[in-house]
């Protein structure tokens, strides 16, 4: 019961009143994503956008400032791809297009209250790789008290996984999902609408897909999925971005010649067998992608405690090779631009959303916190009011 009402003081803060002029942030070193790093920079705020980002960006006199010397501002983090946040990531039906995360998203789950501690501005929560049509996906910020509060694009993708559900086959499979792409593709021709002219809301997400409205997500659990994936988007003509499975960066020639965008598999470099050698191998999965000029971003893995944090995928990926800047955007810009977002959100730039959180540190460092996060100009986190978190360090002293 704590909990839950702690996180609904620290999630209402979005279904507020939007603050009231101009806000300047003074002295932070802001690592604009986009550009070049400002050393004690100022960012202005006004509302709910950035107004300006600089060394000598003019304070509107009347603005509320924040004394951030010694502080870095960055953009807040994007998860590109979850299923965290509802009650169950996977429909027990293997097709279910027609319902949406909007409706499972829980608003005072405890996850939610942690995206803000991690500096997490933006996510896509999105249904699991456990359903052939997993249905549809939503992109909220962390806070509010309502799914409508939260909301950045409803209903944004349509989520479909290419891993055979239990007790199936692949071609089992794959024959399902172009069954019901013939159907719909079939309609479309047809009528255009189900029976009697009303659209069928079933069958009207599958509809968007094909006419090319709405996007899909698509899960491919092995590299040769990644093929397999684009002969049905050939094939349907449907707009995708591609969820990785670990071995996916062995596609990455491919990936790169069709220009498309995927979300990392939450491993990063792993161990395996050489089929050739018979000798333990480490694999990068993030380098291959890199080269090949893919556009990707990194995702966290909730069953791994260094994992879980997306700014330690970006740390990790740094160790294995990834160039600072680029690790950085993989978390921020990247995600946001996958997602349609790119012109809002991911970096400080004038003109975008003022969504962006404050560190005490460099944001790839071990020891840095995150002392307060802004979503839309609006103060949604501070860590000296956070008394969840005062109680944890101080059960462990």
């Amino acid at each position: 019961m704590r909990r839950t009402i702690a996180a609904m003081a620290v999630l209402a803060s979005l279904g507020s009143a939007p603050e009231e002029g101009p806000l300047a942030i003074k002295g932070a070193r802001i690592i604009t994503v986009s550009g070049d790093e400002i050393e004690a920079g100022v960012l202005v705020v006004r509302g709910g956008k950035i107004e300006g980002a600089g060394r000598d960006v003019e304070v509107p006199w009347d603005a509320r400032t924040v004394d951030a010397a010694g502080k870095v501002l960055v953009p807040a983090f994007v998860e590109a791809h979850t299923f965290r946040g509802m009650d169950r990531p996977n429909e027990r039906m293997g097709s279910v297009p027609f319902v949406s995360t909007f409706d499972a998203l829980n608003p005072v789950d405890p996850y939610f209250e942690d995206c803000l501690r991690q500096g997490l501005g933006t996510l896509h929560v999105a249904p699991g790789n456990e359903t052939l049509i997993g249905g549809q996906s939503c992109v909220v910020h962390p806070g509010g008290v309502t799914a409508e509060s939260m909301m950045v694009a409803r209903n944004a993708f349509l989520k479909i996984s290419l891993k055979p559900r239990a007790g199936t086959s692949r071609m089992a499979h794959l024959a399902a999902l172009r069954k019901e792409l013939d159907e719909v593709s079939e309609l479309l021709k047809g009528a255009g609408t189900a029976k009697g002219g009303a659209p069928d809301p079933r069958r009207e997400p599958m509809e968007r897909l094909l006419k090319g409205v709405t996007p899909a997500f698509v899960y491919c659990p092995t590299a040769s999925d990644v093929h397999r994936a684009i002969d049905l988007a050939d094939t349907y003509k449907f707009r995708m971005k591609l969820v990785l499975g670990r071995d996916g960066w062995r596609a990455a020639e491919e990936i790169a010649k069709r220009k498309l965008e995927v979300v990392l598999a939450p491993e990063l470099a792993y161990w395996e067998t050489d089929e050739d050698s018979h000798e333990e191998v480490r694999r990068n999965a993030v380098l291959p992608l890199w080269k090949a000029g893919v556009k990707f971003a990194l995702q966290s893995d909730p069953s791994s405690f260094g994992a879980s944090l997306l700014w330690y995928q970006a740390a990790t990926a740094v160790k294995h090779g990834l160039p600072r800047a680029d690790a950085l955007r993989s978390v921020t810009l990247w995600p946001a631009e996958i997602l349609g977002l790119g012109g809002r959100l991911g970096s400080l730039e004038k003109g975008k959303d003022a969504t962006f959180a404050l560190l005490t540190g460099d944001p790839l460092d071990t020891q840095t916190w995150v002392d307060q996060v802004w979503v839309l100009g609006k103060p949604v986190y501070e860590r000296s009011k956070d008394a969840a978190l005062r109680r944890v360090l101080e059960a462990r002293k």
